[in-house]
């Protein structure tokens, strides 16, 4: 969640209010979301460099929902996040399920649109966080 936490406060804090960052900051060290993994209701995706430094991650909750996407700032650009991406895909395929969806970020928006997601609703405040809803059929 370091990863997650430094990412979002280089590239997504500064749009979002105070209670916005606040409920991020929360989410991503609540050990109510720790438990959720624990018991597979939760999946995480690890994206790791030769020194087996954690350089990406992504986590799905109820099976087709993006919950968290980030790659280190040194490592965009560089495929990590479509790779984790086609992961995503493959596991909710596996599971016969078709599509993804996710709450993007404003700076997360441009991402999902080059990987194929549509928007399906106008960008929105919840929480204090700014979120385009998007969804992808696979």
């Amino acid at each position: 969640m370091a990863l997650a936490y430094r990412t979002f406060q280089k590239y997504v804090a500064d749009g979002y209010t105070k209670e916005g960052v606040d409920n991020f900051v929360n989410f991503i060290s609540d050990q109510h979301l720790y438990r959720m993994f624990m018991v597979d209701e939760y999946h995480l995706w690890v994206a790791k460099d030769e020194a087996d430094r954690i350089i990406g991650m992504a986590s799905l909750r109820s099976g087709t929902h993006i919950s968290l996407l980030f790659v280190d700032e040194n490592h965009m650009k560089m495929g990590i996040g479509r790779a984790l991406m086609d992961s995503l895909e493959e596991f909710v395929l596996s599971g016969k399920k078709d599509y993804l969806t996710v709450n993007a970020s404003p700076y997360g928006v441009p991402f999902y649109h080059k990987v194929g997601f549509i928007d399906t609703g106008a960008e929105t405040v919840n929480g204090g966080m700014v979120i385009t809803p998007m969804k992808k059929m696979l």
